[in-house]
């Protein structure tokens, strides 16, 4: 584990407190409370859940809707449990208020720079090769893999062999990873679950 991501992933009590504060006014959420959750989606929608995670409008968690990066570093950030307050300035500009910290401790921990110094691009729709980064750094995966895979840049090898190898998923076909599709968030739900899951040995 780097030093980075040891200094910024820790569970942040004040945190725990605020979400059983929370659930005292109203009911934590779960999948059963989402309309478009389907079975193959349950538990990995359902962990997000107990992080923080929140659906979307209209009791949907949008399963199939694409995620935009501002989103997706949150998302990561709390599974991750990164400690969002200690972490510096990214020095992004295009941030919008409700993710500062969440990207702040994203770069903090070396799992993304960014598009440029001063520029996250927060609302830019985010890849399923750029999610593979973002896990592989962020849960600091390893592995080795024969790729089959026709659209993987040299670039993305690295993440998507880890989350191959480590059974996080199969691409979207025997010869596409789906390396520049943007990522839906029913399927980052289901590679944050299951990145979570891969213990110290296997990495």
């Amino acid at each position: 584990m780097t030093q980075g991501t040891k200094s910024y992933r820790k569970f942040v009590a004040t945190a725990a407190t605020a979400t059983l504060v929370a659930s005292a006014i109203a009911p934590l959420a779960s999948a059963a409370s989402f309309t478009d959750v389907a079975p193959k989606y349950k538990e990995a929608v359902d962990f997000l859940v107990s992080k923080g995670v929140d659906g979307l409008p209209g009791n949907k968690f949008g399963v199939n809707d694409n995620i935009k990066r501002v989103d997706a570093a949150v998302m990561i950030a709390k599974v991750l449990e990164l400690d969002i307050k200690s972490a510096p300035a990214s020095g992004f500009t295009d941030v919008p208020a409700r993710a500062v910290e969440h990207v702040n401790a994203l770069k903090a921990a070396g799992i993304t720079n960014g598009k440029t110094t001063t520029k996250f691009d927060s609302h830019a729709l985010i890849t399923r090769g750029e999610l593979a980064k973002w896990i592989q750094r962020g849960f600091e995966l390893k592995g080795s893999s024969d790729l089959a895979f026709t659209d993987v840049a040299p670039s993305y090898k690295e993440a998507v062999t880890a989350l191959v190898s480590n059974q996080i998923t199969n691409g979207i076909s025997e010869k596409q990873f789906g390396t520049n599709n943007p990522a839906k968030r029913g399927d980052y739900a289901i590679f944050l679950h299951k990145a979570s899951q891969v213990t110290p040995e296997q990495k």
